[in-house]
Formats: C-alpha cells, sequence, structure tokens
C-alpha cells in the first residue's frame, strides 16, 4: 500500500514543480472594463455558458478587473456587461487557461445596447501557461485517425514523436524522453499504467476513451502550473464532452474484411505474378455518442460508447504459425495425433489449432453535469476501458537446437487491459475573489494475461519424432531425411509464464483546493492525497512444465523434463506475490 500527502501554497509567479498528480478542468475568463480608455468600477460582469445555460458573475473593482473562475471548458460563452449594456459573443476557453477580455466601451454609454465577438477585440484570447497543444471537438473531428486513437492527437504536438514501427507499439514520446514517462489524465485525475508495462504509459493498447466523446485534448512538456507534476516525457489531458440543454448525438460504423483486400501481386524480386489466397476475416468498430438535458438549465448528461471486433487473418495452412510462417515437417496429421492422445490419456482438450486473433476492445464513458445554483457546479465521471487480443506461443524444445515449435489454442493466451475510473468533483464561486474545488477519484486497473482456455492444467511440450533420439531434453532430428527440416514441437496447456501471471492496481484519493485571486495575485493552497495499492503475482511453472522427446514418450507418460516451481512452504502461488 501507498500513500502519498501533498500540500502546497503558491503564488502565481513562484511556482515550483511539485510530484503531484492532479490537473485543472475548467477555464477561467479575466478582463479589464474601461470606458474611453478609464475603468469603470462596480459594474457587473456575467458569463453564459450558452449550451447549458451555466451562468457565472463578477463585478468590477477599482481598476475595472473582473475574474470569472470555475467555468466549463470549450463555449461558445456570452458576456454581458451591466445587464445587456455590452456584449461579447463567441468566446471559447480552455482548460488550465485564462481568457483575456479588455472591453473598452468607448465614447458609448454603458446604457447602450453594443454587441461584438470576441474575435473583434483587440487583445482577447486564451494566454498559454508554456508550450502546449490544444485541440477542441471541432480540431479532433477533422484529425484523420484510421484507429480512432489518441496517439494520432498526440503525434501533432511539435515535441512529439510516434514510434509507428513493427514492435515500437505506436509508443508517442515527447522531447526525447521514454515513452513510459509520460502521464495520461481523463477529467483532471490520471489514468496512467503506473506500473509500466504497456509501451507509452496509457491503460490501454488503444485509446482508453471513446474518440467522439474528447471535448478538448492538451499535451504539454513544461507546464507552468503548480498543480501539473509527476512525469518527464508528456502530460496529456483530456476532458470529456458535457451535455447541454439541446439533444445531440452521432453514430459511426466502419468495416475491412477479406473481400475489401486485394488478391494479387504484381512481379518483383522474389515475388511471382500470380493470385493469393486471403483468409476470411472481418474487423468492425461502431459506436456513438448521445447528450441532453435532464432537468432544463439544471442537469445533463453525455453518454459515449465505442466497440472494435475483429483483427488481422492468420492463413489457414495446419502448419502456419501466428506469424503465417510454415513450420517445418508439422503436418495437421501430426497436431491431430497430439491432440488425440491428449484427449485419450490424458482427458484434456488442447483446443486444436488456433486460427483467430479475438481484437477486442470496448470503451464507455458517461457523465453528469448539474447546475446546483449560480456558485456552485458538480460533475460526476464514469470511464470503462477493456481490450484484448490473444497472442500464441511458438515455443521452442531447447534454446541451442532452436527446434521450430506450435502451440495450440490452450497455449495461447489473452493480454489485455481493463479499466474503470470515477470521478466527482464540485467547483465552489464564494466571492468575485475566492473559490473552492473539491474532487475525488478511484481507479481500479488489471492487467490481462488469461490462458485462452482456462488454468488448471500443466503446459506439454510433445516432440514430433515418433521415437526419442539424441538428447532427451532437445527435439533433434530423429529419422528425417537430411535436408527436409527439423523435427517440431507441439505445446498445448497453460503456457507456463501464464499460470500465475495477475497484476492489479486500485488508486483512490480526492483533492481540496482553495483558490484567492486579488488584484495581479492568484493564490492557491491544496491539500491532495492518493492510496495507490499494488498486487503482483507472476510465477513460472506453478502448475508444472513437462518435455516429451517423442510422440512415443508422450502417449506411455514418459516426460524427459519436469520444471516446477511454488511458494514455499504454502504450496500457494499467491503467496509469491509482491503487495504493497
Amino acid at each position: 500500500m501507498r500513500h502519498a500527502f501533498y500540500a502546497s501554497a503558491a503564488l502565481a509567479a513562484l511556482i515550483a514543480p511539485v510530484a503531484i498528480h492532479a490537473q485543472e478542468t475548467t477555464s477561467t475568463i479575466r478582463g479589464t472594463v474601461q470606458q474611453g480608455g478609464a475603468p469603470v468600477a462596480g459594474a457587473s460582469v456575467e458569463a453564459i455558458h450558452t449550451p447549458s445555460g451555466t451562468r457565472s458573475t463578477a463585478v468590477t473593482n477599482a481598476d475595472g478587473s473582473f475574474q470569472l473562475s470555475g467555468l466549463r471548458i470549450g463555449g461558445p460563452f456570452t458576456v454581458n456587461v451591466n445587464g445587456n449594456a455590452f456584449q461579447v459573443t463567441d468566446i471559447f476557453t480552455d482548460a488550465a487557461q485564462a481568457f483575456d477580455l479588455p472591453i473598452d466601451i468607448g465614447a458609448e454609454e454603458l446604457a447602450g445596447d453594443i454587441i461584438v465577438t470576441a474575435a473583434r477585440l483587440p487583445g482577447a484570447g486564451s494566454i498559454t501557461q508554456g508550450p502546449a497543444t490544444v485541440l477542441n471537438a471541432e480540431d479532433i473531428a477533422n484529425v484523420a485517425s484510421v484507429n480512432r486513437d489518441i496517439r494520432d492527437l498526440s503525434r501533432r504536438d511539435p515535441f512529439a514523436r510516434l514510434d509507428d514501427t513493427p514492435g515500437g507499439g505506436r509508443a508517442v514520446s515527447f522531447a526525447g524522453q521514454n515513452a513510459r514517462f509520460n502521464k495520461f489524465s481523463v477529467d483532471g485525475v490520471s489514468v496512467s499504467d503506473n506500473f509500466g508495462l504497456n509501451p507509452d504509459g496509457l491503460p490501454s493498447r488503444r485509446s482508453p476513451i471513446p474518440f467522439d466523446a474528447i471535448d478538448q485534448f492538451q499535451a504539454k512538456v513544461a507546464p507552468y502550473d503548480v498543480r501539473e507534476g509527476n512525469f518527464q516525457g508528456g502530460s496529456i489531458n483530456i476532458v470529456l464532452k458535457s451535455g447541454g440543454n439541446n439533444f445531440s448525438g452521432s453514430a459511426f460504423y466502419a468495416y475491412s474484411g477479406d473481400e475489401l483486400v486485394g488478391d494479387s501481386t504484381k512481379p518483383g524480386p522474389g515475388i511471382p505474378t500470380g493470385r493469393t489466397t486471403i483468409p476470411n476475416f472481418k474487423i468492425e468498430n461502431y459506436g456513438g455518442t448521445i447528450s441532453g438535458p435532464i432537468i432544463e438549465d439544471k442537469l445533463f448528461f453525455m453518454v459515449a460508447g465505442e466497440r472494435l471486433r475483429g483483427g488481422r487473418p492468420i492463413p489457414e495452412g495446419p502448419t502456419d504459425n501466428n506469424a503465417g510462417t510454415a513450420i517445418p515437417n508439422l503436418t495437421q496429421a501430426l497436431v491431430d495425433q497430439v491432440s488425440g492422445i491428449a484427449n485419450s490419456v490424458y482427458s484434456y482438450d488442447t483446443g486444436g489449432v488456433q486460427r483467430a486473433l479475438n481484437d477486442k476492445d470496448d470503451r464507455l464513458v458517461a457523465k453528469l453535469d448539474a447546475n446546483l445554483s449560480d456558485t456552485q457546479r458538480a460533475s460526476i465521471t464514469y470511464t470503462y476501458a477493456k481490450d484484448g487480443i490473444t497472442l500464441l506461443n511458438n515455443t521452442f524444445s531447447n534454446i541451442n537446437t532452436g527446434s521450430p515449435g506450435l502451440g495450440l489454442a490452450s497455449n495461447a493466451y489473452t493480454q489485455g487491459n481493463r479499466l474503470h475510473t470515477g470521478v466527482a468533483q464540485l467547483n465552489s464561486e464564494w466571492s468575485d475573489e475566492f473559490s473552492t474545488e473539491v474532487r475525488g477519484f478511484y481507479k481500479d486497473y488489471v492487467r490481462l494475461q488469461e490462458p485462452l482456455l482456462g488454468r488448471g492444467f500443466a503446459q506439454f511440450r510433445v516432440c514430433t519424432n515418433a521415437v526419442s533420439g539424441g538428447s532427451a531434453t532437445g527435439c533433434e532430428n530423429v529419422g528425417i531425411a537430411a535436408g527436409q527440416g527439423t523435427a517440431a514441437v507441439v505445446s498445448f496447456g497453460p503456457d507456463n509464464s501464464r499460470q500465475t501471471n495477475a497484476l492489479n492496481s486500485q488508486t483512490f484519493g480526492g483533492l481540496i483546493q482553495a483558490r484567492l485571486q486579488r488584484n495581479d495575485h492568484d493564490l492557491r493552497a491544496f491539500f491532495e492525497y492518493s492510496n495507490v495499492d499494488i498486487f503482483n503475482s507472476f510465477l513460472q511453472n506453478s502448475a508444472g512444465n513437462y518435455y516429451f522427446d517423442s510422440i512415443a514418450d508422450f502417449q506411455n507418460r514418459t516426460a524427459s523434463s519436469i520444471a516446477y516451481a511454488n511458494a514455499i512452504p504454502s504450496l500457494n502461488p499467491d503467496d509469491s506475490a509482491a503487495q504493497f
């Protein structure tokens, strides 16, 4: 169990880096009201979030300045000065950034009726604290992303580099740092892979958030805010969409299959012209969003989901491994013979040759926003993500002889991730200068390493020689003509590294912040707590690992080698786990 406490107070001009986790999810509109260059004191300023009707008010001080904090992000906002005397429309805000709004009424009286857009006001706009890439929902909709993956958003940052090479895992590194040092947050709470097994800090193979649920994306490498820390690469913060007073929704469907793939080849070095056989396969990706009011101007909802099913095809030949490479001297008859003996002698179903990768990816988010009053706003966010893909084992009987092998379905395993998160937040404005934020969060993460046909049996490796010969622990070529390759190994039963393999992580905590903004000063005092429980159990050969040097030995229950490991003295594999 790990506990972390953070307490800090800092002036905006004197902010030092602190290893904390939370990020801002709200925005600020600040500015001045002048008339003919002279400050206007005591003017009423009201910001209205047009889609939801959320309102926030302030009164200008002696120098005509005002500040509206804890606002929703995005927009559009409309700002009214003294009722509708002067109105500024089409204001769009960014999370953790202030939108400067200098208003000069000019020679007109406040009793006038003036409407302008923010784009027409000199000096109006957001101020970025440090280098950042910010994409709103409209920007995201225009990003080409075949995979609908947030990495395609991250790569738009000039400090980012996407490793899209085979085996690279589409990891995104920032400013040359290892991609595992990134931090990934949703609605201000870190949901990064805090154990570091995934290639770039994400708790999923793809994006853990439906693409269409993202209202704003931010990537930063050197943020100025005291609350942004605990990373060395890039900080990626996603703020989810919220509902408004109008119902809206979207849906999509994407399909790919063998009938859409070419089946002929052009001549080239070592490539003859002709037709090739494409295995049957299909990939479907679909989802949608819906949002709207539950109580107009008071309570809103947003739900989004996305699902993928399919995967790249595996060639249909019975002697092909999962990379589509033929295994010398291994025929379907030999595979059937091994499977038949396993069933009749050991009462175990090997599952045969595995043909599907079973690529699955489910993502769901739900969000409730409530305007409790003109000075208090609450939100609750829930996210769920689960992905998995079947990995086949091409095992070897001896690393020195390098005998090729094929793992059957029972020797394959599903590798993936499962994530649940929940965030509750309350933003309150107690005066024009003083506001508070209270936030609580929970994260439950499981790293999936599950044998495809379950546990409860040992791993068996069988050399396909008819009789044993040579080394009893190496599958050498016996009785095969020269130049015909080597013998092969057929493996079944739970893979020896998956017999005991579990990683679970539960995190919960909260934040309390008080913020005082007076004149040109921004003072924050906050307390943050997080608790992390990790259970990591990895023990090879806890159910046993048997090698048979021939099919005859396999039939006669004569193993040439046995490997077994367990916790001493309990013989309970979980007693070997790391728990902290």
